[in-house]
């Protein structure tokens, strides 16, 4: 366990930092969401398959795992602002047709923009560990 740990770089434990905070929304939007009765389906489906994308790249070590993770989570930031747009018409209006909850968007379309910039980053930097130099290289 020890050697497999210390194989690993600092951009796979980013990734599982953005895996991380995918489950964090995941459990927040599962409780927040059913409880305004503005659940969606394939947010949690979109969040679930992106955080065993992440989980398997610190384990298997497939390249385009984080990629494909990290497309996942754009596209879920996409659709979450999507189911959003009815709500924050009615703010923008002025007027109360739709209804939903406002201050939870926000919420969860920050926490997506963030998992979604974290999941990014590491697909675009070199991810091996050498031994001659230890800093991190672009």
């Amino acid at each position: 366990m020890k050697k497999f740990l210390k194989s690993k770089t600092v951009w796979d434990y980013i990734c599982l930092a953005a895996a991380l905070l995918a489950l964090v929304m995941l459990i927040y939007y599962c409780i927040q969401s059913n409880a305004d009765g503005c659940f969606e389906l394939s947010v949690p489906l979109l969040l679930g398959f992106g955080i065993v994308l992440e989980v398997a790249y610190f384990i298997i070590r497939l390249d385009f795992l984080p990629m494909v993770a990290a497309l996942l989570f754009g596209v879920t930031f996409g659709a979450m602002l999507y189911y959003a747009l009815p709500t924050f018409s009615d703010i923008w209006n002025n007027v109360n047709f739709i209804g939903g909850n406002a201050d939870a968007y926000f919420a969860y379309l920050g926490i997506l923009l963030a998992t979604f910039i974290i999941a990014v980053v590491p697909c675009f930097l070199i991810k091996v560990k050498d031994k001659a130099r230890e800093s991190i290289c672009f």
